[in-house]
């Protein structure tokens, strides 16, 4: 994958908004369902010219870790950078019920700081058999919230618009899986 560190970028537009929701639903309707939501402040951590770096590298460690278990990689990310919390990126992630412990194990060998609050938060995303009017209700809260960084002037789904400040390059991003299928 290409990363241009040319520009900055302030929103998310309306169309990455809508690949990332389309992206979300496809990782269910594969049967790889995004039931990991994990946020890593890397603002201490990163070059801030280039935090796509640290999320890329660490993307690739999950990829290969998911294929060594024979597990599809389904994943989509946004980088945020408020004047809070800094650098920070909120990962959605499908990692099967049976794997989370070990995945989150493994993690601590990918990263040079502590896999815990608050570096790190890692939070399940519930799919309801019944109950609801749709499985994914879970799942469209935490996609309204990390896309909360879209352009106030383009309003989508509920979306409450945040300003979540400059990141240089791409802000988002969404695995091969998912980019194949939508």
């Amino acid at each position: 994958m290409k990363i241009s560190y040319i520009h900055p970028t302030q929103y998310l537009t309306i169309k990455q908004v809508k690949t990332l929701f389309h992206a979300s639903e496809k990782a269910f309707e594969l049967g790889c369902p995004l039931n990991r939501f994990i946020t890593i402040h890397i603002d201490d951590f990163v070059d801030k010219k280039r935090p796509q770096k640290f999320v890329i590298n660490f993307l690739d460690h999950t990829r290969r870790w998911l294929q060594r278990r024979g597990i599809r990689t389904a994943y989509l990310y946004v980088l945020e950078n408020s004047p809070i919390k800094g650098i920070h990126v909120h990962l959605l992630l499908h990692v099967p019920s049976g794997y989370q412990v070990k995945y989150k194990k493994a993690m601590a060998k990918w990263v040079t700081f502590p896999i815990k609050r608050p570096h790190i938060v890692f939070k399940p995303i519930q799919y309801p058999i019944y109950g609801t009017l749709s499985p994914l209700n879970d799942m469209y809260g935490r996609m309204r919230y990390i896309c909360k960084g879209i352009d106030p002037t383009t309003p989508f789904k509920g979306i409450i618009a945040i300003n979540q400040g400059e990141i240089m390059g791409r802000r988002w991003g969404v695995s091969e899986l998912l980019r194949e299928s939508i």
